[in-house]
Formats: structure tokens, sequence, C-alpha cells
């Protein structure tokens, strides 16, 4: 999962951006996003989640997930940064 924040003026940009980054997972490494938000004052914490993947799979997706964010602008969006969240999944 990653989360990051945003100001409140970005909204449309950060779901657009976000948007076009789930289907580019989707379509480049078949891995299925979602995403939402959380309204707090002075800005909006927005959430992105992706199926578990293999522990094989996880850094190739880190990588590129973190290099298509930057590339379709989320990373400027971003106030302190996007803040990526790994946890093992149990069965």
């Amino acid at each position: 999962m990653v989360w990051f924040r945003a100001d409140r003026a970005q909204d449309s940009a950060c779901a657009e951006r976000l948007s076009a980054l789930g289907r580019r997972m989707a379509e480049t490494l078949g891995v299925e996003a979602r995403s939402g938000w959380r309204d707090e004052p002075g800005y909006r914490t927005w959430l992105e989640t992706y199926e578990p993947l293999d522990a094989g799979r996880c850094d190739a997706f880190i990588g590129a997930l973190q290099a298509a964010a930057k590339e379709l602008g989320l990373d400027a969006l971003a106030t302190g940064g996007r803040h990526v969240e790994v946890f093992e999944w149990s069965a």
C-alpha cells in the first residue's frame, strides 16, 4: 500500500493520476489497484492498494510503481512524499 498527502486544490489532479497509475500497473504488470482518500483539515490523505504479490515480485513491482508515479507527476503532488508500506499476507 502507498499513502500520501496532498493539498485539497490538487484533488482532481491526484484522482486522475492515480487512475492512470492503476491502469498502467494492471496493463504492464497484471496487478490490480484501488485508491481512496480521507479528508483531513487542510489536506487530503490518499491511499493506493495493490493486490498481494509473491515475495519474489515485490521489489520489481515497487520499482516500477515508483517510476510510473514519478513519470505521471504524483511525486510532485505529494506533500512530504509518497510512503510505501509492504505487508506480509497470511493464508
